[in-house]
């Protein structure tokens, strides 16, 4: 057996989540294609692995809003195997917008475009978006596109756009949500983890003319292979379409 299938088969412990395999979900959304007059949700997802918990998360996500009456883009950035690392040759043009971009940005940059909302969806390794998905950010929203540096200094180029951030975790155990959104636990300790990522969310929506909707943080992830997983996991899910609806569909209209 390889290292993998030991790992599913409970054989070898992981602090990674992993979701059962008989309760896992699977969502393909519409994409914008069927898009008339519907709000656009574009899903950036940084998770090589289809049975996470943060991937489950995502489905759940996808899913409801397009039962809600949005449209929904994926792009797993696994899948797609999209390049993170910001090559010499690109420098030019995601600093200072020089030249035109390559044709796999430019297909993304479309996106964002054509989006109201992007969604970053992604777990939380050392507090910051794992590299795939700070690759993207650094090289799809470049200068020229999200940004121009002008005579009254930087300013945004992606308007009446909301940006948001579904991130799973397991450090705090304080809560689920964002700020204010904590269990009674530890409020005030959580408050401040979650402040600390609203001063980015804010100044990074900002930087590109958007608005931060906020986040979804999960910090109360069922613990692989308990008894009571499914519970915990239907919970979970209820919770996020509450914030769901709370952050995104009673906001952005």
């Amino acid at each position: 057996m390889t290292l993998t299938e030991k790992i599913l088969a409970n054989e070898v412990p992981t602090s990674a989540t992993i979701v059962p395999e008989q309760m896992r979900q699977s969502y393909e959304p519409l994409g914008f294609d069927i898009a008339k007059n519907k709000q656009k949700a574009l899903f950036v997802v940084g998770e090589p692995r289809k049975y996470s918990l943060t991937y489950d998360l995502v489905n759940t996500a996808m899913r409801y809003l397009e039962e809600n009456g949005w449209a929904v883009e994926l792009r797993d950035l696994y899948e797609l195997n999209f390049d993170p690392v910001l090559h010499p040759e690109e420098f030019y043009y995601v600093k200072d917008g020089l030249d035109t971009a390559p044709a796999y940005l430019a297909k993304e940059q479309e996106l964002v475009s054509q989006a109201n909302i992007v969604i970053f969806a992604y777990p939380n390794w050392h507090d910051a978006p794992v590299s795939i998905v700070k690759g993207y950010i650094e090289k799809v929203f470049a200068a020229g596109f999200a940004y121009e540096n002008g005579k009254q200094g930087l300013k945004g180029l992606l308007t009446n756009k909301y940006l948001y951030t579904i991130m799973n975790c397991g450090y705090l155990g304080g809560g689920q949500g964002y700020v204010g959104d904590g269990i009674g636990q530890n409020d005030q300790l959580w408050d401040k983890y979650m402040n600390a990522f609203k001063v980015c969310d804010d100044d990074t929506a900002q930087f590109w003319g958007m608005t931060n909707a906020g986040r979804f943080v999960n910090d109360q992830k069922p613990k692989n292979f308990s008894s009571d997983y499914q519970n915990q996991l239907e919970k979970l899910r209820s919770v996020l379409k509450e914030h769901l609806k709370r952050d995104l569909l009673d906001v952005v209209k």
